[in-house]
This record gives C-alpha cells, sequence and structure tokens, in this order.
C-alpha cells in the first residue's frame, strides 16, 4: 500500500511543502516543495493538520501502536480546529490506514455543523465507509450519522450523481446498482439514472438499467426509450437504435422530426449515405397520407416502414439532414442541399448556415467558409451578424484572431451603418461567442495584453458574462498571474455572478503552484462549504492534482 505521508524530515517542514506529497508515491519519496520559504507562517488549521498527520503516518508503519492512537485520538477531539478542508483531507488519511470508524466520527461531526450538503457527505460513506457493501448499509451508517432526523437517502443521492455528476460518478452509481441486485429502489431512480448514461453515451449500459427493471416488474416509459433511442443513433449503433424505435412505436409514441433527425444523423454517422438520402427523399414525399395501422415487419428498419410522407414540415426535413450532412463533412452534399433551400420561398434557420460555415472550416476549408460568408452578406437575406459569429469562431480555432478581429469590426460598421473601431463595436454588437473566441485565441496565442486590452474595453463598455471572467481567470493562471486571476475571481463575487467548482479548483491549483498554500486552504474550505464540491471522487481528484 502506497500512502502520501511526507518522510520524517518533511514533517518538520511547513504544510504548503507536505501538500506536495502525492498520494501515490511512495512514503520517503522527497516531495517538489511548494513553497521557496521553510519558515512560511501557516494558519491554524493546517498546523494543526500537520501535527494529526503526522500521527497518522506513525500509525501507517505501527497500526497497534497504543501511544499513537492516544495522541490521534487527542487531536481529533479538538473539533474547534477540524474546518471542512482540514476534515475532509482527515478522512481521507485515516481511510487509507483503514481507521474508519475515526473517519464515521468526523464525519458526524461535518454533518452535525450543517456546512457540507447532505449529497457530499453522502458520497463519504459511499465511496469510503460502505465503499463495497449493498445499498441498504449505505443507507444504515448514513443513518447512525444522522441520527432521528434522516430527510437523504440512496434515491436521492442518485438524482444528485444524475443532476450534476461526471461520467465516472454515474458509471459507479450504476454498477453499484448492478451489483446489488436485491435492493429495491423506486422508478424514479432507475429512470433517472437512465437518462444520465444516455446523456454521457453509454446506451448499453442504459439498456442493461432497463432490463433490470423488467425484471423487478416495473413498466418502462416511452421517454426512456427514446432517450436510449437518441444515444444509439449519436453513436451511430443502428441496429440498437432500431430495436429502441420499435418499442417506441409499439407503444404509440408520437414519431416526429426529433426521431427522423436522430436517425438521419446516425445513418450518416455509420456511412450509410444512400440509405440517409432515401430517408430523406420519404420525408420530402409529397402525397397523400397513408392509412393507419401499420404492423412492424422483421428484418426490416423500423424507421422505414414509418408512414412518413409528408407528416414533417419540408424544409425542417431538409434542414435535418443538411445538418446531419455537414457533421460527417459531406460538404459537397450539403452544398447542393443548401442551394436547393434557399431557392424556395422559405429561408432556412441560421443554424443552417452556422453548420455549414463549421464544417467548412473543420475541413480546412477556409477560403471557401469566408466566400461563402460574403456572398451572403451581399445578399442580405440574413442578417450578417448572426452569421459572422460562426465565421470569426472558425478563424480563431484556426488561430486566425487579426483576421477574426477585422470581421469583428467590419459587422459592428455595418450593425451601426457607419465606421466603428472595436470599443464602439462591443457597445454596438456585444455578441458572447464572437468575443470569447477572440479572447480565447489571444491567451492560446499568448497575447496576454492584447487579451487584457479587450477585455477591459468590453468591461466598460459592454455586459460581461460569466463564461468571458472564465476564460480570464484561466488565461491567468496558464501564464503564472494566480494574483491577477484572483482580482477577476473576486470582482465576480462581488457582482453576484455565479461561481463554478471548476473556477474555485483552477485556482487552488493556481495558489498551490506558487507555494501559497494558506490562501489555496482557504479557498478550497469556502468551495467545500458553499455546495460547489458535490461528491468525494471529485474531491480526491482535485486533492491529488494539488498534492502533484
Amino acid at each position: 500500500m502506497k500512502l502520501g505521508f511526507p518522510s520524517p524530515s518533511l514533517l518538520r517542514r511547513p504544510l504548503s511543502s507536505l501538500f506536495s506529497a502525492s498520494i501515490t508515491t511512495e512514503i520517503n519519496s522527497p516531495p517538489r516543495p511548494l513553497s521557496s520559504s521553510p519558515s512560511l507562517s501557516l494558519s491554524p488549521p493546517l498546523e494543526y493538520l500537520q501535527s494529526v498527520l503526522s500521527e497518522i503516518k506513525l500509525l501507517f508503519k505501527t497500526p497497534q501502536s497504543y501511544s499513537s492512537l492516544t495522541t490521534l485520538d487527542s487531536l481529533l477531539a479538538k473539533t474547534h480546529l477540524l474546518d471542512s478542508a482540514t476534515s475532509l483531507i482527515l478522512i481521507d488519511y485515516l481511510s487509507q490506514i483503514k481507521k474508519l470508524g475515526r473517519s464515521k466520527t468526523i464525519i458526524s461531526h461535518l454533518k452535525s455543523r450543517g456546512r457540507v450538503s447532505d449529497s457530499f457527505l453522502y458520497s463519504l460513506v459511499f465511496d469510503i465507509l460502505v465503499k463495497d457493501g449493498r445499498i441498504s448499509d449505505v443507507d444504515n451508517v448514513w443513518g447512525e450519522i444522522c441520527g432521528s432526523v434522516k430527510s437523504f437517502n440512496f434515491s436521492n443521492y442518485v438524482i444528485s450523481v444524475c443532476r450534476t455528476g461526471g461520467v465516472d460518478e454515474i458509471k459507479d452509481i450504476y454498477e453499484r446498482i448492478l451489483m446489488d441486485a436485491a435492493s429495491i429502489l423506486d422508478k424514479q431512480t432507475y429512470v433517472a439514472l437512465s437518462a444520465a448514461l444516455c446523456n454521457v453515451n453509454e446506451g448499453f449500459l442504459a439498456k442493461n438499467l432497463v432490463k433490470q427493471m423488467y425484471d423487478k416488474g416495473m413498466t418502462v416509459d416511452n421517454w426512456t426509450y427514446f432517450l436510449i433511442f437518441q444515444c444509439f443513433c449519436r453513436n451511430g449503433n443502428l441496429e440498437e437504435a432500431d430495436l429502441a424505435l420499435r418499442k417506441l412505436v409499439i407503444n404509440g409514441f408520437s414519431i416526429d422530426i426529433s426521431i427522423y433527425g436522430s436517425f438521419l444523423h446516425g445513418l450518416c454517422k455509420r456511412g450509410k449515405h444512400r440509405e440517409a438520402n432515401k430517408l430523406f427523399r420519404k420525408l420530402t414525399k409529397v402525397g397523400p397520407p397513408k392509412e393507419r395501422g401499420l404492423v412492424l415487419k422483421e428484418g426490416r428498419r423500423v424507421i422505414f416502414q414509418l408512414n412518413c410522407e409528408g407528416v414533417v414540415p419540408k424544409m425542417m426535413a431538409y434542414e435535418s439532414y443538411f445538418r446531419a450532412l455537414c457533421n460527417v463533412g459531406k460538404l459537397n452534399e450539403a452544398e447542393i442541399l443548401l442551394k436547393k433551400m434557399m431557392s424556395g420561398t422559405t429561408l432556412p434557420e441560421i443554424c443552417v448556415y452556422g453548420s455549414f460555415i463549421k464544417a467548412l472550416f473543420r475541413a480546412g476549408r477556409d477560403e471557401d467558409a469566408m466566400k461563402f460568408f460574403n456572398v451572403q452578406k451581399k445578399k442580405k437575406l440574413v442578417r450578417v451578424n448572426e452569421i459572422g459569429r460562426y465565421v470569426i469562431m472558425g478563424l480563431c480555432d484556426k488561430g486566425r484572431v487579426d483576421d477574426a478581429l477585422l470581421i469583428f469590426e467590419e459587422i459592428g460598421r455595418m450593425v451601426n451603418g457607419g465606421y466603428l473601431t472595436v470599443t464602439s463595436t462591443l457597445l454596438m454588437w456585444n455578441d458572447l461567442l464572437a468575443c470569447n473566441s477572440i479572447l480565447k485565441c489571444y491567451w492560446k496565442q499568448s497575447r496576454v495584453a492584447d487579451a487584457e486590452v479587450f477585455f477591459e474595453r468590453w468591461r466598460l463598455h459592454g455586459k460581461i458574462k460569466v463564461e468571458t471572467c472564465i476564460i480570464m481567470i484561466n488565461g491567468y493562471c496558464s501564464h503564472n498571474d494566480v494574483s491577477k486571476a484572483l482580482v477577476v475571481f473576486e470582482e465576480m463575487l462581488k457582482s453576484k455572478m455565479v461561481v463554478s467548482g471548476a473556477l474555485y479548483e483552477r485556482l487552488i491549483i493556481g495558489l498551490c503552484d506558487h507555494g501559497r498554500a494558506n490562501e489555496a486552504f482557504k479557498y478550497l474550505n469556502v468551495m467545500i462549504e458553499n455546495g460547489h464540491m458535490i461528491f468525494y471522487k471529485r474531491w480526491r481528484s482535485l486533492f491529488r492534482s494539488i498534492l502533484t
């Protein structure tokens, strides 16, 4: 077993260097110090944490040492020094030396203080205290921690994971449910988890979950089958998508453009272009509606057995097929289709033009994208600023930020009908996507001064959004200027902007990289107590990033 404890000599150094010991390194491996100042004064929680970890290290070497256990318990009794961040670090280390009872005591203390969300505390029980146990065991231990008041359970935790969890958390829940076949969960839990699996493109796992619902005598609603259908279409798995569609048809689900559009995408992604074209022609065919009472046959795709002639608006069929072609780089076919659309009486939506411009840039046909933009600009059939943003984004993706800025100013002049500078363009045409693309490109090319000037002009003459501040913070951190990143972050807090856990993580790592352990610890504590740290595994990942 490998723990991230520092060597004995390092324990006499401040926690800013202790923080650099990796959880996955050997005990006596010398860590990279985060601070060049060994005499750096630490906050009381960090000094306390350093003392406790010294005893934990001794216990790792001699697990049954009575004196070390007594000293450890004496230190853990000083609950006034246990803030949220300190508590989580201790829980993590205590669990590594199998002192789960003491970990449980600290979790109970966190619960009684009421500053950490139930979802996060439950994840500690789920991932640490009852790591390999049954779901009922997790709920029982949670009940012991909560006492008589227990308003949160496994089903609530699953819903929380489905809403805000990542792939790892969602799959962990799925695997635990499958391992514990005897568990009794409500239908809402299964439905939410199935939807979450589809959202992360795990269609086969969602399908297995549906099978378990059947085995438990539960009915599966059409919405669940629809999400599974869409997931398989996105992944180009036409056979599984067809099976899900068969269920939808049998259940009387209303088949509309969302079904046909998804299958068109799946056909194109799979390279079934003849079938995609056949389906498109069927959708746009004009004729009398066929009789109802469809009987599905085996051995033929369900989508081609449906009575789909004229059931969706013609323009929507064109747009769905066009976007599918653009997504797979079939630009010649897409261009022919676009000309047919533009020759009609109803113009396509702006997203159609945008899809074509993006596809051209992806294919390396930058000049064709510019030519297309200029042609549409002269025709004046669509608003130039609405398609201009796609050109600016495409140019910035290719690193052509100066060319993008020329387009930006040109659009500003056209919007106002006269000459405009960058500053006045920001006032007249404050397009979030276009401006953020320019800003990102400046940072990517290390043009820090240009990024700062652009941001300042935008801040003075337009309403800055959260996404823009995040770009600036990430840019400053990437260029080793965490102090300026903190200035932007604090301005966000003063302006009541909604900040994310990822933003806290970026700043905490940046502070640690510069040996500013006290500040990093302060932000880590605020992050936890403000509910930005939702699950234990996410916290563990951040902690490892700090340590390494």
